[in-house]
């Protein structure tokens, strides 16, 4: 018997625990369904006025009607074109840009080379100028040796002549000493 009565009072405390369980989730239904309940007729004690509705409902229908319309002209094929050619004409501009910036770093390089060409050119000529001096100094140095030249020419032609002179003056003297000498012997 105790057995018995000892089941029985687990049986009891296992129903007992299980009515508990269902009281406590009942009432936390219950809690939430008066909650909803309670938020529901909230939402219906403040109605939407029928005139305030139909105008978001126009409003709205305005937004979406030029949206349509944008979308649908926006994926127009001439619109694609247009999204095309603009993409190629960035791409062509990148590539003029790219071609143009060559072109300038090229300019500068042969900028550079002009300056150098034109330093150069000026240091050629200023050497030109001093060769030329130069030249013109040793050209008069030449006129002068030459002018000396002809002016010792001159009196060496002249010193010559006065030797020749002098030499035929010399043998006419030798000749006539002689003449005087074979007359002198003739006539002693």
């Amino acid at each position: 018997m105790s057995e018995s009565v000892m089941l029985n009072k687990e049986k009891d405390m296992s129903e007992s625990v299980m009515l508990n369980k269902e009281n406590d989730m009942s009432e936390s239904v219950m809690a939430t369904d008066k909650e909803k309940d309670a938020s529901e007729s909230a939402r219906c004690g403040r109605k939407l006025p029928l005139w305030l509705g139909l105008l978001l409902l126009l409003v709205v229908a305005g937004l979406l009607a030029p949206l349509i319309y944008f979308a649908v002209r926006a994926n127009s094929e001439a619109c694609l074109d247009g999204l095309r050619a603009q993409t190629e004409c960035q791409g062509l501009n990148q590539h003029l840009q790219r071609q143009l910036h060559q072109a300038q770093e090229v300019l500068h390089q042969k900028e550079a080379e002009a300056a150098t060409c034109e330093q150069t050119v000026v240091t050629l000529r200023d050497s030109l100028k001093k060769e030329q001096a130069r030249v013109e100094e040793l050209q008069g140095e030449l006129a002068t040796l030459n002018q000396q030249l002809q002016d010792a020419w001159e009196r060496l032609r002249r010193q010559s002549e006065t030797s020749r002179n002098n030499a035929s003056s010399c043998w006419s003297f030798l000749f006539v000493v002689i003449a005087v000498l074979v007359v002198s012997a003739l006539l002693t």
